[in-house]
């Protein structure tokens, strides 16, 4: 049986969506809807919008559902390991994706939901020495 956990997700740092053509999406949300394009690299563009960043892929195939990314800045091992324990099987990660910015690197580890919705734990780290 799990037992109720004090909140270790507490924010949501980005939400991802899927678009068919990446060029049409940047027009539609920036021109359309006014909402902040902060960078486009790839097939990839992110928005800005308050403080929540919204991923856009350009993609052919869509997800079962948005995945939702909970922010656990220099916490992502210590939290990948509490939903480990509660039963939680992780996809893959943590993982660094960027090894050394600014003093930070970027960590995520993918799971899901027990419907198969995509969920992942996101956060910047301080780099080792």
């Amino acid at each position: 049986m799990t037992q109720t956990l004090a909140p270790i997700l507490t924010s949501i740092g980005q939400l991802e969506i899927r678009v068919g053509n990446l060029e049409e999406a940047r027009t539609f949300y920036e021109f359309t809807l006014g909402v902040e394009v902060e960078s486009m690299f790839g097939q990839t563009m992110m928005l800005r919008c308050g403080e929540l960043s919204i991923l856009v892929q350009e993609a052919k195939e869509q997800p079962i559902g948005c995945p939702i990314y909970f922010r656990v800045d220099g916490r992502v091992h210590e939290v990948a390991a509490q939903l480990k324990a509660n039963g939680v099987r992780f996809k893959s990660g943590p993982s660094c994706i960027v090894e050394d910015f600014m003093g930070k690197s970027s960590w995520l580890a993918f799971f899901a939901d027990p419907w198969g919705n995509p969920l992942a734990l996101m956060g910047d780290m301080p780099v080792e020495d």
